[in-house]
């Protein structure tokens, strides 16, 4: 399942439309390029990842860009992605 189809649901989109797609998968890539430049790279992404990038999109649709760069529930999920367990602690 691509992340396009993991995301439509959350989001409320329910049918197959391109240009609404092609929205989506925008606010998509805005979602990675901005995780990826805080330091969490959510290439292969788990479910901490989806979260994180459904939440980016929805604040996307709905808050003024520049709140989106210190908002404290992203940062959050920055901090908890980015987080490395080492063999010992697993």
């Amino acid at each position: 399942m691509t992340l396009l189809d993991e995301v439509k649901p959350r989001l409320g989109v329910f049918y197959s439309d391109a240009d609404k797609d092609v929205e989506i998968q925008g606010m998509i890539d805005g979602a990675t390029a901005f995780f990826k430049g805080a330091g969490w790279d959510i290439s292969t992404p788990d479910s901490l990842a989806v979260e994180a990038v459904v939440l980016y999109c929805k604040m996307a649709q709905s808050t003024d860009p520049a709140q989106l760069v210190n908002h404290p529930v992203l940062l959050s999920f920055i901090t908890q992605g980015r987080v490395v367990v080492s063999d010992a602690e697993v």
